[in-house]
């Protein structure tokens, strides 16, 4: 064999293990996701959390509304989070009506700590959209709890569970 035939030989096989590895993500992502879809589903109020920017990588970002919402699961109170994204007039918009608003998520009846929106195009998003996705989450800037929990309370009195 030739130094040129192992070396494609070798390039072959790294772009193989590439394509397998992500396709075995995929594959998972996709019947973790069917299986999500059966989970049981539960009230849950929006928290206002603090607005934002997410990068998109290579000097791309949008403006973000990092919002929270509570849930009970037998009388078990229960969190999660998500991010609105989009044009910024809309983003503050909803960043300060949405905060103590209805919302539906399903939860792993194993480990309910575990949750995610039902509807990710809600009509009350306005266009916007929605994630939960931890990479983007993670840039969610800090903010005051206690001023989170005076705009839920503030807003309308919604009682979860």
């Amino acid at each position: 064999m030739s130094p040129s035939n192992a070396f494609e030989w070798f390039w072959l096989l790294i772009m193989y293990s590439i394509l397998g590895s992500w396709s075995f993500v995929q594959i998972r992502y996709l019947l973790g996701r069917y299986r999500r879809n059966r989970w049981p589903s539960a009230d849950a109020a929006i928290q206002k959390g603090a607005v934002g920017k997410i990068s998109f990588g290579k000097g791309g970002t949008a403006p973000a509304s990092f919002m929270g919402y509570a849930y009970n699961v037998q009388g078990v109170r229960y969190a999660g989070f998500f991010a609105l994204y989009g044009d910024e007039v809309t983003v503050q918009k909803l960043h300060n009506t949405l905060a103590g608003a209805p919302l539906q998520v399903r939860y792993n009846p194993s480990d309910p700590n575990i949750s995610f929106l039902l509807d990710y195009k809600d009509l009350r998003f306005e266009g916007l959209k929605a994630t939960q996705s931890p990479e983007w989450l993670n840039q969610a800037p800090s903010f005051d709890l206690q001023d989170a929990i005076r705009g839920a309370t503030a807003s309308k009195h919604v009682r979860v569970g």
